[in-house]
């Protein structure tokens, strides 16, 4: 949905449909409460009064969308932004919700369809350095995943699973198997599968955590008063409770006001028609290709 946003967090700067109203700030801006939809712009006309004069059904909640039963389907749940899954409202549906109403509506075509689905807010979490919303938004990606698989024929739809960047995240290791990702890093243990109850401890004699960035608005170099950035104190001690806690900002490198993508390769997951094309390290291009092979073979 377009609209002025913060790139951080998301944090609606001004509703795309001629609402003035912007979500309140909240700690580290990471929540956000969205308003209904007006549907007003400066000209004076209605976008979703003039959407649905051309026959569009719009579901402004979950009750609205679930009650819809063909296209064209127009869902417009919020002023900008859903809200994380972590912080879902009732009334605003999944994005699981919205994947099978979007299948269950398109497959009424008898010539096919074309559906792309986002992750959620997977990138606004890493670039507000929260591995915690990061990750719970990218479990409800895969179970949207998961439900469009069974909701299609292998026969006849090729489905792909791929990312269009990296982030600047990183998996510290030597953590002992059953490390919560979210949490701090417990040692190997000596005997036995899980890990001790002792956490691993850097070379500064604190704890860090499983997941971290390289930069972000986490950084443990801080600007101080004559406007240089140190970090005098070092890093801040810190808990497994604190590490594990939602709204947790994880320990960064290099400081920036929003982390940023990275170079590294994503990958790439495929099934049906054609998804044995996809092999090996190939360029971004050529998932055009292969869907249009897919679509017109010849």
């Amino acid at each position: 949905m377009p609209g002025r946003t913060c790139r951080s967090c998301g944090r609606a700067a001004a509703s795309p449909f001629g609402s003035s109203s912007a979500a309140p700030r909240t700690d580290r801006c990471l929540r956000r409460r969205a308003l209904a939809p007006r549907g007003r712009e400066d000209d004076g006309v209605n976008l979703v009064e003039r959407a649905e004069g051309f026959g569009v059904t719009v579901a402004g909640d979950k009750a609205a969308l679930d009650a819809a039963t063909s296209a064209p389907l127009l869902g417009l749940f919020a002023d900008s932004h859903a809200d994380y899954e972590s912080d879902r409202p009732g009334e605003e549906p999944s994005l699981a919700d919205m994947t099978r109403k979007a299948i269950e509506v398109l497959s009424q075509n008898e010539n096919g369809f074309y559906l792309e689905i986002e992750a959620g807010r997977v990138d606004h979490a890493n670039h507000a350095g929260n591995a915690k919303r990061a990750m719970t938004d990218g479990k409800l990606f895969a179970d949207a995943i998961a439900l469009a698989d069974e909701l299609t024929d292998d026969e006849d739809t090729l489905i792909i699973v791929t990312a269009d960047h990296e982030h600047a995240i990183a998996m510290n290791g030597y953590c002992g198997r059953g490390t919560p990702i979210d949490g701090l890093c417990y040692d190997v243990a000596k005997e036995g599968i899980m890990h001790s109850d002792e956490l691993v401890k850097a070379s500064d004699g604190k704890p860090y955590t499983v997941v971290g960035y390289l930069n972000g608005v986490g950084s443990v170099i801080a600007e101080q008063a004559d406007g240089t950035f140190a970090a005098p104190e070092g890093r801040p001690e810190l808990t497994q409770e604190q590490a594990q806690d939602l709204d947790y900002v994880q320990q960064a490198l290099i400081p920036k006001d929003s982390e940023s993508h990275s170079g590294v390769d994503v990958a790439l997951y495929a099934k049906g028609p054609w998804s044995h094309l996809f092999d090996g390290t190939i360029e971004q291009n050529v998932i055009f290709h292969v869907m249009n092979y897919a679509v017109n073979p010849q």
